[in-house]
Parts: structure tokens; C-alpha cells; sequence
């Protein structure tokens, strides 16, 4: 008769994981930080959270994947584009306290066209986490993406988005 483990021992080492202010590692693309909350590891590869520093002028190209995404705006403001009927981006400015969420293989891209930084919460798979990952440190290193992506980072970048099924819709929004 085997000898199955009591509701104690089965949880006993699945506890609650406490992150300081600072958060957990941070990862960083040119001049945009992801400061990890809850990483894939640590949700049963369900989701992942990350905290986005977003600098004046920076933003991600128009794109689309195959799961959903949720947005809150820490501080500041943010401008967040999606397709409308007629096929054209239209944008929308969030501020701090407000939210969205985008559904699975919906084209969106967001940027920061204000004079100030701006701090948002993303909430998503472990894909997003494992793509961003691949894309920036393959292999563990830790030599980042440049502000400036040359032809040659943007094709890593590209490769490591399509291996997560996730694609870009158009170079402009």
C-alpha cells in the first residue's frame, strides 16, 4: 500500500515568498528596467509579474502573442495603442492607478510621451518572462540590449519573440 504524504508534508515547503521593496532580479533592456515581482519559477510557471521603469521617448513596437496581458500604471502616464475596425492604431493615455488588459493575439504596443518616467505593473505567462530572458541573456550573460538595437540585436530580439509566439504586427504605430 503506498504511503501518501499528509495534507502537512504536502505543503510544508510550499510557503508564501516575500519580495522586498527592491524586488526581485531585474533585467534590462536599453534603457528600460523590469524589476521582477513573482517570477515563473515561483507560480508553477503560470504567470509572471514584473514592475517597468518606462523612460520619455521609449516604448515597444506594435505586436501581438498568443496569451493575455495586464497593464496598471504605477506613476505616471502612459500611451497604449491598439487596433481599431479600420486597422490603424489608436492610442490612449493611461494614468497612474488605471489598468488594462490585453487579450490573447491582440496587436498592442505602448510608449511614454510624456517628459517624465513612468512605472507600470505587467502581469503575464511565463512565456513573456522566458522570451524577454532569451532575448537579453540567453545563455546567462549579462552584456543587455543597447538602447540603440542594431540590425543584429533586433534579429536576436525578434528570433527570441518568435520562438515565445510572439510577433510584430508592423514597424509602426
Amino acid at each position: 500500500m503506498p504511503n501518501f504524504p499528509t495534507p502537512l508534508e504536502e505543503v510544508i515547503h510550499h510557503n508564501v515568498i516575500r519580495n522586498n521593496k527592491t524586488g526581485g532580479p531585474a533585467l534590462e533592456i536599453g534603457p528600460m528596467q523590469l524589476l521582477w515581482r513573482a517570477l515563473g519559477e515561483n507560480t508553477g510557471y503560470t504567470f509572471s509579474i514584473y514592475e517597468t521603469t518606462v523612460v520619455p521617448g521609449m516604448g515597444i513596437p506594435l505586436h501581438k502573442h498568443p496569451f493575455a496581458e495586464f497593464f496598471y500604471v504605477l506613476e505616471g502616464t502612459l500611451a497604449i495603442a491598439s487596433w481599431n475596425s479600420q486597422g490603424a492604431a489608436e492610442w490612449n493615455v493611461y494614468e497612474s492607478g488605471e489598468s488594462l488588459v490585453v487579450q490573447p493575439n491582440a496587436p498592442h504596443t505602448f510608449f511614454n510621451k510624456s517628459e517624465h518616467p513612468c512605472r507600470m505593473l505587467s502581469v503575464s505567462t511565463y512565456h513573456h518572462e522566458r522570451m524577454m530572458k532569451d532575448a537579453v541573456q540567453p545563455d546567462g550573460r549579462i552584456d543587455f540590449l543597447p538602447a540603440q538595437l542594431s540590425q543584429a540585436d533586433f534579429e536576436k530580439l525578434t528570433k527570441s519573440m518568435e520562438k515565445n509566439q510572439t510577433f510584430l504586427v508592423a514597424d509602426h504605430a
